[in-house]
């Protein structure tokens, strides 16, 4: 994996002894101070906000820029200072000989540049090293211990410690969440793996034979988890002679459910390995709208022009989906607006309530689709990975083939055997998150909404970044809508922090190591943008495609979405440059792209069905496919 590229100029930031115990070097970025345990900078005060400033390296070290995350106190006093004078976003120059004074709450802090190393590189401890630790965990409302790592580890792949669980040991003082062990919980699934499978809503890896079954007898109603209206759930014991599992009641029963959260899961899910996508935006940043576009477009991209069947995974799971879907481009003749919901964490689509060992959570209910290929390979040419900015590069080489599927069945519903396609299909579930933006907020992350422990497992993100929600962007707006819009002042540099954190803490990645999965950052609602885009030359139209055998099969313009994708970067670096730093600091490979749902604003009717026209909504999703070679890119 690759590591942080450290500066060569380092920062020292000298807190308080009584708040922390020693300075911090500041030698990588972005480094963020508050009082949450997971931030890089620990400040132990109740005045200081959970996320409170963060710092950003400039130029290798020679400059130090400082951004309140904090935001206003009451009275609409600023809660951070430097020199004295509120600050929402500074630049410090390196010089050795002053320091500069910031107040985070009421915490007194020095900054310094060109400090020796001697300090540590960050306030947080690790247990000493040199002696075996002995670990403790409750699961289940169960303590269990004490335990070496490797029975940690076990555990985990036994399911009996899931990342929510608390665990802790001597050397620590308070307990931490399993998910904040390093290296404890491993992103990827074992393609080979055909004796466990992973819950798409609780996250529970089970073995297959414990999978529960829904009992289809309509007296056969109550169950202690989801409740007394719901079908019980049972483990088979008697089979009919195909091998079919019936109830007490003597009925056949195809429909199967997790062993933990007691939920249904699709069966072609339990047949291939899934991809996880996950779509990530702050509230009102139209990612129903966007989702809703996006699985429209791709239901007719992959197929005609990719060679992929893109299909809902059964008729239930997507339901939610497919009224979004249905009310944008399916419209009954006399309805001529209409509005979606947003999404909500208690959404009744979106999540499911559950009690598990009497704690009641809001799990969350993704949209689940099949992909299907008569193609088991799949050549991606100059597939490369694709970055823009400062840290960013293109790499490229020969040609690469990449099996793009598990062309064998490791369990089917007649009764658990293998059995093996008539034709090499590439097979594939996909399995995207709509994510309330308020998933992401301060203090949203507990285990009651365990909603966003989907990161643990996601091949590719999707920020989607509203341009209505900050008041930088409204000179870019088109002027014959820009005082027609909704505007909500939202700092959605706080969102991506949390999401950035959240990831570190669920894959166990490093402040020094960069994260190697696809990133994409779409700037939403680009149809207001469209003036300001057609004065640099760039023109949003049509899905940039390269024909590989004309009029048979195409492949993704790699360097159209590389060229818009610079385009989009300018003017992030020109207006909110720090969410540029914040995101590609973390990345190893990132790409902005244009996006609308919609094609235009709409007004306090809704939507105007006749003039939805959406802008490459499709394109994040086919970027992040070729990224994991599911279709070529050329």
């Amino acid at each position: 994996m690759s590591k942080r590229n450290r500066m060569k100029n380092v920062w020292k930031v000298v807190v308080p002894e009584e708040t922390s115990t020693e300075p911090y070097m500041i030698k990588t970025s972005p480094v963020v101070l508050g009082c949450s345990s997971q931030c890089d900078i620990v400040i132990n005060n109740p005045s200081v906000a959970e996320s409170h400033v963060q710092f950003v390296l400039i130029n290798d070290g020679k400059f130090l820029e400082i951004y309140n995350l904090a935001g206003e106190g009451s009275g609409g006093v600023s809660r951070t200072f430097l020199n004295g004078e509120p600050v929402d976003r500074s630049r410090l120059k390196a010089d050795k000989d002053k320091f500069f004074t910031l107040k985070a709450g009421e915490v007194h802090l020095r900054i310094m540049y060109g400090a020796s190393g001697s300090a540590s590189s960050s306030a947080k401890k690790m247990a000493p090293r040199g002696r075996e630790i002995f670990w403790f965990y409750n699961h289940d409302g169960v303590q269990y211990g004490p335990v070496n790592r490797e029975a940690l580890g076990k555990a985990v792949c036994d399911g009996t410690l899931l990342p929510i669980d608390d665990v802790w040991h001597s050397g620590i003082e308070k307990r931490i969440k399993a998910f904040e062990v390093p290296d404890l919980f491993d992103p990827k699934m074992d393609a080979d793996d055909e004796t466990t499978r992973l819950c798409p809503y609780c996250w529970h890896k089970y073995p297959i034979d414990e999978l529960l079954y829904i009992a289809r007898h309509p007296d056969l109603t109550g169950d202690p988890v989801l409740g007394s209206e719901e079908q019980s759930r049972f483990l088979p014991r008697d089979f009919m002679p195909v091998r079919r599992v019936v109830d007490m009641r003597g009925e056949i029963c195809t429909d199967v459910a997790c062993p933990r959260c007691h939920l249904r899961i699709p069966v072609p899910f339990l047949d291939t390995v899934p991809l996880f996508l996950s779509i990530i935006g702050t509230p009102g940043s139209g990612k129903s709208y966007y989702l809703a576009s996006s699985t429209w477009m791709l239901r007719k991209m992959l197929p005609r022009y990719f060679g992929l069947t893109f299909e809902d995974v059964d008729n239930v799971t997507n339901q939610w989906l497919n009224a979004y879907e249905e009310a944008l481009f399916f419209p009954v003749d006399d309805v001529d607006y209409h509005a979606i919901e947003k999404t909500q964490i208690e959404a009744s689509e979106l999540s499911r309530q559950v009690k598990i060992n009497d704690i009641t959570m809001l799990l969350p209910q993704p949209a689940i689709f099949t992909l299907l290929s008569r193609n088991s390979r799949v050549t991606s040419g100059s597939n490369s990975k694709v970055m823009s900015g400062n840290s960013s590069k293109v790499m490229s080489g020969n040609s690469s083939t990449v099996t793009s599927g598990n062309t064998s069945i490791p369990w089917n519903n007649s009764g658990g055997e293998k059995s093996e396609p008539d034709e090499p299909f590439s097979r594939r579930t996909l399995a995207v998150y709509d994510n309330a933006g308020e998933h992401f907020q301060t203090g949203q992350d507990v285990i009651q909404r365990p909603g966003t422990l989907h990161m643990l497992h996601a091949h590719g993100f999707l920020f989607l970044f509203d341009p209505t929600s900050d008041p930088r962007f409204t000179g870019r707006i088109n002027e014959n809508v820009r005082d027609k819009i909704v505007r909500t002042n939202f700092q959605q540099q706080k969102i991506l922090i949390e999401t950035i954190d959240r990831i570190r803490k669920y894959t166990g990645l490093t402040v020094m190591e960069r994260f190697e999965k696809p990133i994409v950052v779409g700037l939403s609602k680009v149809d207001l943008l469209s003036d300001y885009f057609s004065s640099k030359g760039v023109k949003l139209k049509g899905t940039p495609l390269k024909w590989l055998k004309k009029g048979e099969s195409a492949a993704l313009d790699i360097e159209k979405v590389r060229a818009f994708s610079l385009h989009i970067r300018a003017l992030f670096q020109d207006l909110a440059p720090e969410y540029v730093n914040t995101v590609e600091s973390f990345a190893q490979e990132v790409i902005y792209l244009p996006v609308s749902a919609i094609g235009h604003q709409p007004d306090n009717r809704g939507v105007a069905i006749k003039n939805v026209n959406p802008i490459w909504v499709e394109v994040p999703f086919l970027y992040i496919l070729s990224q994991l070679g599911h279709i070529q890119a050329a």
